[in-house]
């Protein structure tokens, strides 16, 4: 049967699926444990007193990730997330003499959250780098969200319930489209260039909602969104969810700036009016 878009739930709650009461699963949410950054989870919430584990949430037909940190999930024994494997093998051609800093400072800008940085051999020289930027969605109502992690830890089967928070995706992309923009003149100057991590389904709201293009990629432009799916693992005997990757499209500051230009939902100045001119129309009534 197809979700309905008012199911609403937790999905992840500290790395493992609700419906995962295992052993493993369990030890990890005492310790509020975040397994895919193997630390303990520092997201909080004032309405509750232990850390806000939850990692991604049943939205409809979608899992969304609405912590950047989901993104941080590993391949067995691997030093760095898949995300980051991805990205090196897509530009460098594979993960040899790279070495990848968190948090690296853009002077005037603001900070990266990874620069993959491949060295020469046996040099520490950079012989080329790429950044990365992870960017998640958000919610609204979260207070519910909160109501359903309390449930899940009273013992409650949190998979059958639907919570009445919203997805803030486009306070999302808002703060997404200026990082774009502003990094990406840096880096189209520079010569060098950057992956922004999102999910499918916001790419298709920056599609939707501005006109961008459904799919294409040039090596030569600096801005390339890598995007993901989050889905449920193959293998039988681990249940758990998997960032999947699905394609990559690269784009230009240009490209960015004549897509909100051109808005397809550019609001209708005559429709403005109209509304100005019955609240107008309501006031004086009232005086």
């Amino acid at each position: 049967m197809t979700s309905r878009n008012s199911d609403r739930r937790p999905a992840e709650i500290f790395g493992y699926p609700v419906r995962n009461r295992s052993t493993a699963a369990e030890d990890v949410r005492r310790r509020h444990f975040y397994p895919f950054r193997e630390r303990e989870c520092d997201k909080k919430s004032r309405l509750i007193d232990f850390p806000f584990g939850v990692c991604s949430v049943q939205y409809g037909d979608e899992i969304r990730a609405i912590c950047p940190r989901r993104f941080e999930e590993r391949r067995p024994n691997a030093s760095v997330s898949r995300v980051l494997e991805d990205i090196a093998l897509h530009y460098f051609g594979s993960t040899d003499n790279t070495i990848v800093f968190p948090e690296v400072k853009l002077p005037n800008v603001g900070n990266i959250d990874y620069v993959i940085t491949k060295h020469k051999p046996m040099q520490p020289e950079v012989a080329d780098f790429v950044a990365v930027e992870f960017q998640s969605d958000s919610t609204t109502n979260t207070g519910e969200l909160v109501r359903g992690i309390k449930d899940f830890f009273e013992g409650s089967d949190v998979a059958g319930e639907s919570y009445k928070f919203g997805s803030n995706t486009y306070d999302s992309i808002k703060r997404a489209i200026t990082q774009l923009m502003n990094k990406g003149i840096v880096y189209e100057a520079w010569d060098a260039k950057c992956y922004w991590v999102i999910q499918e389904y916001i790419y298709a709201n920056l599609v939707n909602r501005y006109g961008f293009k459904d799919d294409g990629f040039s090596p030569e432009h600096a801005s390339r969104f890598a995007l993901y799916n989050i889905v449920p693992n193959d293998a039988p005997t681990d249940d758990r969810l998997t960032l999947t990757p699905t394609r990559y499209v690269s784009t230009s500051v240009d490209e960015v700036y004549q897509a909100m230009r051109n808005n397809p939902a550019m609001p209708v100045k005559d429709r403005f009016v109209q509304d100005l001119n019955r609240k107008l129309q309501l006031s004086l009534l009232v005086q």
